[in-house]
């Protein structure tokens, strides 16, 4: 009877032994699958991610052929830029095509200069705040303030800050002036259309139609201008 006992216990102990250590595979093996998911979510949705061409800090996204022929004529420019500022070129391209359709020596009523419409007080003392590299670099320092201070990477909170000022990512959006307000719509439906890789992009012809074509007429002719001078 006792050595009957003592030999079950000798074929549980092996069995036994073996129980937490499967435990513990299957734990860790959860967990591994656990984390390989969360990786991935974050890769995706991390703004510095390259698994998803299009995000907002990628220079090395493809720049969407909808933009205006005034605003792709800056291509090669537009390229450099990105990379310079570690951003995605459609976002540039996105400013310049609303602020000024690609013209250079576009100087507005309120005193916003060149191609991304940039205001006097934030140039240096002595810059060319109408040379186009000059201005982009401004024009993308006040960029990035709103896009990481004040607009939590909200692309369109952003573009809706450059354009309104930092205060209007604190309000809820029907106080925005209409301006910001048409800027916030016309921003994000280009940056949509830029997303799902459209060839023509129905935001920008209601840009036009709105008004927008009379900017890029005035862009081409500055074009053409400086291509003979």
């Amino acid at each position: 009877m006792t050595r009957r006992k003592q030999t079950s216990q000798q074929k549980a102990s092996p069995r036994a032994d073996r129980a937490p250590a499967f435990r513990r595979r299957k734990v860790w093996a959860v967990a591994a699958l656990v984390f390989a998911a969360l990786v991935a979510v974050a890769v995706e949705v991390w703004p510095f991610g390259r698994s998803h061409s299009q995000s907002i800090a990628n220079p090395d996204a493809p720049l969407a052929s909808f933009f205006r022929p005034e605003v792709l004529y800056w291509r090669d420019e537009i390229e450099g830029w990105a990379r310079e500022h570690h951003v995605n070129p459609n976002v540039i391209a996105i400013v310049i095509q609303i602020e000024s359709c690609g013209n250079p020596n576009v100087i507005s009523s309120a005193g916003a200069l060149g191609l991304m419409q940039v205001m006097p007080f934030h140039f240096r003392n002595g810059e060319n705040m109408l040379n186009p590299d000059t201005n982009v670099a401004r024009g993308m320092s006040v960029f990035y303030e709103c896009l990481t201070q004040f607009a939590g990477w909200d692309l369109g909170k952003a573009l809706a800050c450059y354009n309104g000022g930092p205060s209007v990512t604190q309000r809820d959006q029907s106080t925005w002036a209409a301006e910001t307000q048409y800027y916030y719509r016309w921003a994000t439906g280009l940056w949509a259309d830029v997303q799902t890789g459209v060839e023509s992009s129905d935001t920008l012809k209601d840009w036009l139609a709105a008004g927008g074509e009379r900017l890029c007429v005035q862009a081409g002719r500055s074009q053409s201008a400086g291509a003979t001078g």
